[in-house]
């Protein structure tokens, strides 16, 4: 394994022992503050996803979000995307996201992975737009950043933005626009 996975594995694992929480007597799973709950009710079902690279090819696939009970106040997402689809070789891919509310620091810790090995890590502030700074091992600022942006009961759009230092703007990389097909809770 290269050390930047090792130094991301590390990560994550700090994170989500930073985030771990138990439910008290008087506490329980899908117990948040008020405008996090609204953020996770809105993001709470099954969605048709539609996706646009800035390289110009597309793809489309499907996300399920659901209460992560293993959290007193979590989202887990499992999507499947099948990507540049136009090419002789379009690609699968599978991914989680879980997205934990943390009280101590008033913020969403966020861990995606994928099939193919793929880890980013980041911290969100719960606001619209949702802007997930992803974190470097190496401490140095940020370079990625995944919004989740126009959040409504239907639909949102999801974007994946990337720059090349601190001091140069953020340029989109990848959007996929978030089409619900239905809530989970009835």
């Amino acid at each position: 394994m290269s050390p930047e996975k090792i130094a991301l594995v590390a990560i994550a694992f700090s994170l989500s022992a930073c985030a771990e929480t138990h439910p008290t007597l008087d506490q329980t799973i899908g117990d948040c503050p008020q405008n996090v709950q609204a953020l996770f009710d809105m993001l709470e079902g099954e969605w048709a996803l539609s996706i646009q690279a800035d390289e110009g090819w597309t793809g489309y696939g499907t996300s399920r979000m659901s209460w992560d009970n293993d959290q007193k106040c979590g989202l887990i997402e499992r999507s499947v995307s099948v990507f540049n689809q136009e090419s002789d070789t379009p690609f699968e891919n599978r991914s989680t996201t879980h997205l934990v509310y943390d009280e101590l620091s008033e913020t969403l810790k966020v861990l995606t992975s994928d099939e193919r090995g793929y880890v980013h890590i980041g911290i969100a502030v719960v606001e619209d737009p949702l802007n997930v700074d992803v974190l470097k091992p190496n401490s140095e600022t940020p370079n990625r950043r995944i919004q989740y942006q126009n959040i409504q009961p239907d639909s949102f759009e999801w974007r994946w933005k990337g720059r090349d230092s601190a001091v140069t703007p953020w340029e989109e990389r990848l959007a996929i626009s978030y089409r619900k097909e239905r809530a989970n809770r009835l």
